[in-house]
């Protein structure tokens, strides 16, 4: 049984569609991302989850039990969910502990109880020593580990997060998305987060799912995604990308002006079509040679990796390296072994791989 199964649902702002037809399943204990740019769509379907959007068409299940639909409508806190803002949204003028305690208060009303729940999620979210603190005496992540705590109380099935990451600066956001992905993993607690940084996506998610003006582009694992993308505008959303024309030879062969290059997986193609082989920086590799068919022609040092810019046969190439070169180096150029992604001129930029 799924955690979250949308099927077909259909939602609205003043009479224009913003979802339409659209469907997604979740896994029990999965976290899924929505990904996409602002205002396709992606905190549309987690309100219309959550049940603070109406539902035009289509039903949703939490659990395997309906929300939506032939006359049924559970409202928000019956849904047995836990969400998360992107402002965090604590009280000011309560501490932590009540901070927390705030959502359990409506369904338990025994306070050594309350306490004693507090006390444990307090604990594991590292802040067992804080909770008489206010949040103004909070750093940014304390603060979104108190709102952690919060939606994790009432234990929900499903925890919603809207961009929960996007106030906190880079080096701790990081750490911050491991602590709290381990944190829903160890709880056995599913999850829907949504975000625009793909960097953000690839470090939380287990699948992600690509929107574009109310539809899902494409979903799958994250690498999967990145490596393999079905259409150009997977690949570029993701991150920088090469495209080669190509013509297939056989079922595994690409002819270029880099010459044949050979896919590890079939080309789901015919011997003869046109099209643009896809490659990222990391999988062409450079090596100095003197009779090199490749120049380099700029070079920026990023810290992580040496960003390059190289000449190959017309072609201009972006490469990822992990050391500068000599400047104006000849080099050779090569494709590193890997399943191609081939994207033909006939198919409206659809990939086979």
């Amino acid at each position: 049984m799924a955690a979250l199964d949308v099927n077909g649902i259909r939602c609205s702002y003043n009479g224009n569609p913003i979802l339409d037809d659209l469907s997604l399943q979740v896994a029990e204990n999965e976290i899924m991302c929505l990904l996409g740019a602002s205002g396709c769509g992606k905190t549309t379907l987690l309100k219309a989850v959550a049940g603070l959007l109406p539902v035009t068409r289509g039903d949703i299940y939490i659990d395997g039990r309906q929300m939506n639909g032939n006359g049924v409508e559970v409202v928000p806190e019956r849904r047995n969910i836990g969400m998360i803002f992107q402002d965090y949204a604590l009280f000011p003028h309560l501490n932590v502990a009540q901070n927390v305690a705030f959502g359990l208060q409506s369904k338990e009303s025994n306070k050594a109880r309350i306490k004693t729940r507090v006390a444990e999620v307090l604990e594991l979210v590292n802040l067992a020593d804080l909770g008489a603190r206010y949040p103004h005496q909070l750093s940014g992540g304390q603060q979104q580990r108190v709102a952690i705590a919060r939606a994790m109380i009432c234990q929900p099935g499903l925890m919603l997060l809207d961009e929960p990451f996007s106030n906190i600066d880079t080096q701790v956001r990081m750490r911050l998305i491991g602590e709290i992905r381990d944190l829903l993993k160890g709880q056995g607690i599913s999850a829907i987060f949504v975000t625009h940084s793909k960097e953000e996506a690839f470090a939380f998610s287990d699948r992600l799912a690509l929107f574009r003006a109310g539809h899902i582009e494409q979903v799958g694992r994250p690498q999967t995604l990145y490596q393999h993308p079905q259409s150009r505008f997977v690949a570029d959303f993701l991150g920088q990308a090469n495209y080669v024309p190509a013509t297939v030879i056989d079922n595994s062969t690409l002819l270029t002006a880099m010459g044949p290059i050979i896919s590890q997986a079939a080309l789901n193609a015919d011997p003869g079509t046109s099209g643009q082989l896809m490659l990222r920086p990391r999988q062409i590799q450079l090596s100095l040679t003197e009779q090199g068919n490749g120049r380099v022609l700029e070079q920026q040092f990023l810290g992580t990796h040496t960003r390059c810019v190289v000449e190959c046969q017309s072609l201009q190439l972006e490469v990822s390296i992990n050391e500068p070169l000599p400047a104006v180096s000849q080099v050779s150029v090569k494709v590193m072994p890997h399943a191609l992604t081939f994207f033909p001129d006939s198919e409206g930029q659809r990939a086979v791989a």
